[in-house]
C-alpha cells in the first residue's frame, strides 16, 4: 500500500507527534497505527457520552424527587400548625 503525503512540511509535527504516540519511527506505520487508535477513542468517547446523559437523567429524577420531598414536607408542616 502506497501513501502519498502532500505538504509534509506542514504536517511534520503532527506526523512526528503520532510516531512518538504510537511508538514507532514508520510514518505509515504510525498512521495505520493512529487510525485505529482514532476508532478506539470515538467508541470510548461515544460510550462516555451516554454514561454522561444517563448520569444527567439521573440527577435531574433525584432533583425533582428532592423538590416533591420538600414540597410535601411544607404541605405537612402548615396542615399541622
Amino acid at each position: 500500500m502506497a501513501i502519498t503525503i502532500r505538504d509534509i512540511d506542514q504536517h511534520y509535527y503532527m506526523i512526528e507527534a503520532l510516531k512518538s504516540l504510537t511508538e514507532t519511527n514508520v510514518t505509515t506505520k504510525a498512521l495505520i497505527k493512529g487510525g485505529y487508535l482514532a476508532v478506539e477513542i470515538g467508541e470510548q468517547l461515544e460510550k462516555e457520552i451516554n454514561r454522561r446523559l444517563k448520569a444527567e437523567k439521573e440527577l435531574l429524577e433525584l432533583k425533582e424527587k428532592i423538590a416533591l420531598f420538600i414540597q410535601s414536607k411544607d404541605a405537612l408542616m402548615k396542615s399541622i400548625n
